[in-house]
């Protein structure tokens, strides 16, 4: 069976991928994942190389990443996303504590969905989230159909 028809099954439960170095904010970020009541599987790490690791043998439909980490920036993680092949670039929400607007504007310019200020507005990461995996969902569908 195929990536495809495994992710489009009716009991296929997408996965989100959280990351940042502060526990307080994963929890919080998994609280408002977990409120879309989206039946997904939620995966929070430290630590961005070991996430891009986990990554290399898993299926992640969505990200949510703080953008100044210890090991590398929000900006070295969606390269290396990319670099690594991952298609899954474009749903990436990153959440930075930087209110830069050039940085942000770099960020969208290299791909990520949504750049958004600390503390993430609780219903503007919600809704922005939920439209990513719909999307994702919605893609992998039609990799079926055609």
């Amino acid at each position: 069976m195929s990536v495809s028809n495994i992710r489009s099954a009716a009991k296929f439960r997408q996965t989100a991928l959280l990351i940042d170095d502060q526990s307080t904010v994963l929890d919080i970020h998994a609280a408002i994942i977990k409120s879309l009541k989206m039946n997904l599987k939620i995966v929070k790490m430290t630590d961005p190389v070991e996430a891009l690791e986990w990554m290399k043998n898993k299926q992640v439909d969505l990200i949510i990443t703080d953008f100044r980490m210890h090991q590398m920036n929000g900006m070295q993680f969606v390269q290396a996303i990319k670099s690594a092949g991952h298609d899954l670039w474009r749903s990436i929400i990153v959440v930075t504590a930087l209110k830069d607007e050039s940085i942000h504007q770099e960020l969208i310019t290299a791909g990520v969905a949504a750049c958004l200020t600390k503390p993430a507005q609780t219903q503007e990461l919600a809704t922005i989230a939920k439209n990513l995996l719909e999307k994702s969902k919605h893609h992998y569908s039609q990799a079926l159909v055609n």
